[in-house]
């Protein structure tokens, strides 16, 4: 009989430091599945799946077996009808690879993670026993995003304008690590959350 495994999310949006939360957590010994990571390597290997991203986006969409994710990130968020077309594409695929990789570790851990941005964009909350939102003020979000992928503020605000606002995900989210200020200080948070999680697993 499979093993009980306590499932989180991880969620946050686009420069909120849910990557960096995930990182922390690792660090702690638990397992993190990170969505963005599957999906890319579906694309790269499944040719399927390739041919769909093509066909939909055009043929620099893929260079050489690899996602061009400059040109893609410049289609997909011109429009909400290409995103709704990429994750159509994209989400099926990758939900049903995180729910083998859940059955995996079933068997050495009792909690896993998985990271995701859209978990509530993609009305996937029910696979989840317990979901953290890791939050960050938009301003912030916004200079971390244009330092880490040198681009320009309003691409950013075209990114953000695609995911829910965080500050209603707060009402949802079971735990709310905030990333306002140092490192030292989104050690800690996530330490505190982390020891609750545990907790609530022993």
């Amino acid at each position: 009989m499979m093993k009980k495994i306590t499932r989180i999310g991880i969620t946050g949006g686009i420069g909120s430091g849910k990557s960096l939360v995930s990182g922390l957590i690792e660090e702690n010994g638990f397992k993190v599945l990170r969505s963005d990571i599957i999906a890319k390597e579906l694309i790269t290997k499944d040719e399927n799946l390739k041919k769909k991203v093509i066909k939909t986006f055009g043929t620099n969409a893929v260079i050489s077996g690899r996602l061009n994710t400059k040109f893609l990130a410049e289609k997909i968020f011109s429009s909400k009808k290409n995103v709704e077309k990429i994750n159509a594409i994209v989400h099926p695929p990758t939900i049903k690879r995180i729910e083998e990789l859940i059955n995996i570790e079933a068997s050495k851990s009792k909690i896993i993670f998985v990271e995701s941005a859209l978990i509530y964009e993609a009305k996937i909350q029910k696979m989840f026993d317990y979901i953290i939102l890791v939050y960050s003020d938009p301003k912030l979000r916004i200079e971390r995003v244009v330092k880490r992928d040198k681009v320009e503020e309003a691409d950013v605000l075209k990114r953000m304008k695609f995911q829910s606002e965080d500050e209603k995900k707060k009402g949802k989210a079971d735990f709310v690590i905030e990333n306002n200020s140092t490192l030292e200080n989104l050690k800690n948070n996530t330490a505190f959350v982390l020891g609750f999680i545990n907790s609530l697993t022993d």
